[in-house]
């Protein structure tokens, strides 16, 4: 929906928001946290709960997601892959690569994705569990990913990737063309292996907009960051989506990879 149609129609669907009870674009802040191991609901419910019924690319069996306790932040979630043998793991019939992401998606509300002129900030807490297997370079491997939905959806617009011995925050404005892919910003991967750090972004979803980023450990101690204008809208998308997990090339002698995330938080 065009940015000047979905102002005209703010008003109700605020009051549609009252009346039914559901979210709608403009609910403010959507945040969602581990409630514990063995308490309350498993991680896949909470997913489902505030991203929909299928928020899962990858298994979603107890033995790759699942939940756990951390000293420094509480309850977190847990996301786990194998080794090259993990076939459960395995992304469909692209069986060069492994996914296990959890994800905004088309039937998720409207709270969760980006519209066209929405301004959104992602916020999170994760730990790469040490010792990490940090990807050659040129085999990708993403652990947060803004994608576009519908047009031109091939490469994420966003991403922060492990790659060559580095966590890389990178961009890309079209979808067909991985040369147009940039790093915008970069920490060595030792600052982050077995550590736990918050990172925030925040996206002006248009042709020319302001996109920031920072990465943080829980001292307030920045580790990369970035501010500028980027093109962050696809030609032809429905809305931006979050993806946050796994993502990675099968490369040889590759080991298992666990990731601790925690405090999802969408605003916009």
């Amino acid at each position: 929906m065009l940015k000047k149609s979905r102002k005209a129609a703010v008003g109700l669907s605020l009051l549609s928001s009252l009346v039914l009870g559901s979210l709608t674009a403009f609910a403010g802040t959507v945040s969602f946290t581990s409630d514990g191991p063995n308490t309350g609901q498993s991680a896949l419910a909470i997913f489902k709960q505030y991203l929909g019924t299928d928020p899962v690319d990858g298994p979603d069996d107890t033995g790759h997601l699942y939940e756990s306790t951390s000293t420094h932040v509480g309850n977190v979630f847990m996301f786990k892959v194998g080794d090259s043998t993990d076939t459960a793991a395995l992304d469909g019939s692209n069986t060069d690569r492994q996914r296990l992401e959890i994800k905004a998606y088309n039937s998720s509300q409207s709270n969760v994705k980006a519209f066209q002129g929405d301004t959104v900030t992602y916020n999170w807490k994760f730990r790469p569990m040490s010792p990490y297997p940090v990807s050659p370079s040129g085999n990708f491997h993403h652990i947060f990913q803004l994608k576009a939905s519908g047009g031109d959806d091939g490469y994420p617009v966003l991403t922060f990737s492990v790659d060559g011995g580095n966590l890389k925050f990178k961009h890309s404005p079209i979808g067909a063309d991985a040369s147009q892919v940039q790093t915008l910003a970069q920490t060595a991967f030792s600052n982050v292996d077995g550590q736990w750090v918050e990172a925030t972004v925040t996206v002006q979803n248009t042709d020319n907009g302001q996109l920031t980023m920072s990465l943080k450990k829980l001292d307030g101690t920045t580790l990369m960051s970035y501010s500028g204008t980027k093109d962050n809208w696809r030609t032809g998308a429905d809305f931006n989506r979050p993806k946050w997990g796994i993502y990675r090339k099968i490369y040889s002698g590759m080991p298992e990879a666990k990731i601790q995330f925690a405090e999802f938080n969408i605003t916009k």
